[in-house]
């Protein structure tokens, strides 16, 4: 997988489109939810002036909320300095998070390479699920699009030891310096996100253990790198309010919940069985697919195209049913994370498949089984959570796409360049035609939020201490940074942040919804 380097002038231009959207969505995306609460001390409510107000209150917010002190560090920083400095910074952040995607597939094709970035470009533009909270909030691009970020930096000195059979780390002083930071790394990606770190780590794990068994031995950095890693992950779920049921939280997990809904509707036996005849056939089926039969990648791959176009349909017309017009229609549809997920799990599949099929180089199929793995971790965890915000896919996107872009590369070399052109064609077809609908909700929410904003200002010079009532900011797509009722939650914070009493707009909020 080494490559030579070569100047792409097509990526270059990609790129800097996307820095320059970016940049652009971001100045036009105000103060959402989270933002206005870390805005203020968690151990005294006052509001944060100073570095030191910022490590006192990632202290007690450790104590009470969760234990993200990294990501909430870089939130509180921010909202101290003005939005420029976000703005440029995160735009910057999101365009090096797909140029490092973008280095892990490159193969030294010209061609390839921008039909790869394009594709990976697409992809996570159309499946991500709550676009806008991931890229444009100030407290959510901290705790996810960043996240990947550092997660792709740690887990990519584990992907070419594997790949290409070589250290990743130059010899001498500068080798040395650039090790002590990756420890540095390595623990900070532990202790960043819970679904996002335990997905990574469980890929760089995975990884460990197929350089093991290539080469008979462990490399002793990237393991010792690992175990900071570990060490960073306990930091963060052994923190006093993970250990206490973060804020107390009391509730069914979503395991429990699905599982007392189907033994509402269908009694344990029956569902005993039908799982035991579904396990049959599974295993069926992957006794043909470890044969690598034709019959058998044609069964599974009729199986997932079929399934998935049942439930895809399913799901688009619950979205359908009862939608305003068809402005929200469409956004309804774009914006389902259960279709979303549908859709990145099932193109992994197929495409794994078809280059299993296709007999492409072995690592090269378990690098993708390893990231198609680490994203189903990612979801998989929240089964034992109490819910799933659509934000929180984040990582399962990301990791399917990679998988996805590794294997089309793949599929090029074995003289398919097929699946690769013919994707990315329709991916960008409909990247044309989401992306005025996306461009204008975004502009449009954006005007909206300065709107409330100046009309708040304006209440706490003129009516301070008081309470004022605003009409909700409801987006149309997942694409804006803020989401229909957030402010139910933010009341309080919004109304001190202005220097009045609190935002009423839960009325409004209750009658829309």
């Amino acid at each position: 997988m080494s490559v030579q380097k070569k100047r792409n002038p097509a990526a270059a231009v990609m790129l800097a489109c996307l820095f320059a959207l970016l940049l652009l969505f971001n100045c036009r995306t105000g103060m959402v939810a989270d933002d206005f609460m870390f805005c203020f001390s968690r151990a005294h409510w006052g509001r944060i002036t100073s570095v030191r107000d910022i490590v006192i209150s990632l202290a007690a917010l450790r104590r009470e909320v969760n234990g993200r002190v990294f990501s909430h560090f870089f939130a509180m920083l921010f909202l101290l300095l003005p939005k420029g400095w976000f703005n440029g910074i995160n735009s910057a952040v999101s365009t090096l998070l797909f140029y490092l995607l973008y280095r892990y597939v490159r193969s030294g094709d010209p061609r390839r390479d921008t039909l790869l970035l394009g594709f990976l470009l697409g992809a996570v533009f159309l499946l991500l699920p709550a676009f806008g909270q991931v890229f444009l909030w100030l407290t959510g691009a901290c705790n996810y699009s960043w996240t990947m970020l550092v997660s792709f930096l740690f887990l990519l000195p584990f992907f070419r030891t594997y790949l290409d059979s070589a250290c990743p780390f130059p010899q001498g002083a500068r080798g040395g310096i650039l090790r002590a930071l990756y420890l540095v790394l390595a623990f900070v990606t532990g202790a960043w996100s819970e679904n996002g770190a335990l997905a990574v780590l469980f890929a760089a794990f995975c990884f460990l253990l197929l350089i093991w068994r290539r080469e008979r031995r462990l490399p002793g950095f990237l393991t010792a790198a690992l175990f900071v890693g570990g060490a960073g992950f306990l930091f963060l779920m052994l923190s006093p309010s993970e250990l206490n049921g973060r804020r107390g939280e009391a509730g069914q997990s979503l395991l429990v919940r699905v599982w007392s809904l189907l033994t509402a509707r269908v009694s344990p036996a029956i569902l005993l069985a039908a799982g035991l005849v579904f396990l049959a056939l599974l295993g069926l089926l992957v006794v043909l697919l470890f044969r690598k039969t034709r019959l058998g990648c044609r069964l599974w791959a009729a199986l997932i195209g079929l399934g998935t176009l049942a439930l895809s349909l399913l799901l688009i017309a619950d979205d359908l049913r009862g939608a305003a017009g068809p402005l929200f229609a469409a956004g309804a549809v774009l914006s389902d994370t259960r279709l979303s997920l549908l859709l990145a799990f099932a193109l992994f599949a197929l495409l794994f498949l078809l280059a299993l099929s296709r007999e492409v180089r072995a690592p090269v199929l378990a690098a993708a089984a390893i990231l198609g793995l680490a994203a189903l971790a990612s979801v998989a965890i929240f089964f034992f959570a109490l819910y799933f915000p659509a934000r929180s896919a984040c990582p399962a996107v990301f990791y399917t796409s990679l998988a996805d872009a590794l294997l089309l590369s793949a599929l090029w070399e074995r003289g398919r360049p097929q699946p690769l052109r013919r994707l990315t064609a329709l991916i960008a077809l409909l990247c044309v035609l989401v992306l005025p609908l996306a461009a204008w909700d975004v502009l449009h929410t954006g005007s909206l939020l300065e709107q409330r904003r100046l009309l708040l200002e304006q209440a706490g010079r003129e009516q301070p201490g008081t309470v004022v009532c605003v009409e909700p900011v409801t987006p149309v797509s997942k694409y804006p940074a803020c989401w229909p009722g957030d402010e139910d939650y933010f009341v309080g914070e919004m109304g001190h942040f202005y220097g009045l009493a609190e935002v009423d707009v839960s009325s409004y909020v209750n009658q829309e919804g």
